[in-house]
């Protein structure tokens, strides 16, 4: 009896001194911190410098999207941290506790992921044409000896060459949202960004398509933009690029500024289908790369998905130099979910949207490429 009360009173003890035994203050458990700098996980993402210890705000709330049931969080100080699970539509709260006498109340808050139905007609309008090059050009000539893809070989697939030019494309320069090449061509962009320069996203858009056009794909640039797009006060637009895989038979969505490309079922989507797989099959979608160092599946829904409401690219995407074909005197074709209307006006640019014309038709939008 000896032997055994003498062990029960060494696990009392030790359970008693356990890290994951937390103090108590208020009923909730105590994290110590010596620096207000924090770090936090959701899922497998990690968020350093974006919450800082605020002992003044007296319930101070990190709101963290749920885009399945339950999502593992973590809360990090300097000395301590703390870890549990979160579901939408609940709250767990805990103290950060800087000195002696000052506690920090703060409340995780689970909020549920509010997917955004798009609708869009099947009909078809037939005289909405979009052009695409078919043959060589000086241009694409050029392109092709000043920046060769000779890593391009006739043992890869259509998605192989497009993940790999998508990662070239990639690497040629780091993201700089606030400068723009002088030209906005390809070779240009290049040159440009030999010398140092850095750009936004149109510019590997606008890289990778015509890249892939060079390799003879039909590819063009696609403009995002969000549902509230005329009065957003942050920027309302992403661009990225698709391109029509003809082993596949149907358009594919990549996005050069972050490497990625979505598929559902091992099948690549276009950029409606993956605005609807976010929505619908969040689990199932993954984001394919041929790098090791790419954007989480989470970070780049939070980034992207508000972007994927309206859709416009130009209706001539071919590269010879003459008069533009044009559709009702508009050099784009803006797709718009049935019941939203037609967008006109955005305010962030201050820029009127006159060069569109607009259709519901998910066939018009995609239609195969001639």
């Amino acid at each position: 009896m000896k032997v055994n009360l003498t062990i029960l009173i060494i696990i009392l003890i030790f359970n008693a001194c356990s890290p994951s035994k937390k103090l108590q203050y208020n009923g909730s458990p105590v994290v110590n911190a010596k620096s207000v700098k924090t770090e936090y996980r959701i899922g497998n993402d990690w968020y350093k410098g974006q919450w800082r210890i605020a002992p003044k705000v007296l319930h101070d709330t990190l709101k963290v999207t749920c885009y399945q049931s339950k999502e593992t969080f973590e809360f990090k100080t300097d000395i301590d941290s703390i870890s549990f699970e979160i579901a939408a539509n609940s709250s767990k709260d805990f103290y950060v506790k800087l000195n002696e006498n000052t506690y920090a109340h703060t409340i995780i808050e689970g909020v549920a992921f509010q997917s955004n139905q798009l609708e869009f007609d099947n009909s078809q309008d037939l005289e909405i044409s979009i052009k695409y090059q078919s043959k060589s050009s000086d241009y694409l000539t050029s392109l092709r000896k000043k920046y060769p893809l000779s890593f391009i070989n006739d043992n890869m697939s259509d998605t192989e060459i497009v993940l790999a030019v998508l990662d070239w494309t990639h690497n040629r320069w780091k993201h700089n949202g606030n400068n723009t090449p002088s030209k906005g061509d390809a070779i240009t962009i290049l040159n440009e960004a030999k010398e140092g320069q850095q750009f936004p996203c149109f510019a590997y858009a606008v890289v990778v398509k015509d890249q892939l056009n060079a390799l003879g794909y039909k590819a063009r640039t696609v403009y995002l933009k969000t549902q509230d797009a005329e009065h957003r006060k942050g920027s309302p637009g992403h661009v990225a690029t698709e391109v029509y895989l003809e082993d596949l038979q149907k358009w594919v969505f990549i996005d050069g500024q972050y490497n990625v490309m979505p598929t559902l079922n091992g099948i690549p989507l276009n950029a409606v289908e993956f605005q609807h797989a976010i929505s619908n099959s969040y689990k199932q979608f993954k984001i394919e790369s041929i790098s090791d160092e790419v954007i989480t599946k989470k970070s780049y829904v939070n980034f992207v998905y508000d972007y994927l409401f309206y859709f416009d690219t130009s209706v001539d995407n071919r590269y010879e130099k003459g008069t533009r074909h044009k559709i009702d005197n508009k050099r784009s074709i803006m797709l718009v979910p049935r019941g939203a209307k037609n967008l006109t006006h955005i305010d962030f640019w201050n820029m009127d949207v006159n060069y569109c014309i607009y259709t519901n038709s998910i066939k018009d939008f995609y239609a195969k490429p001639v």
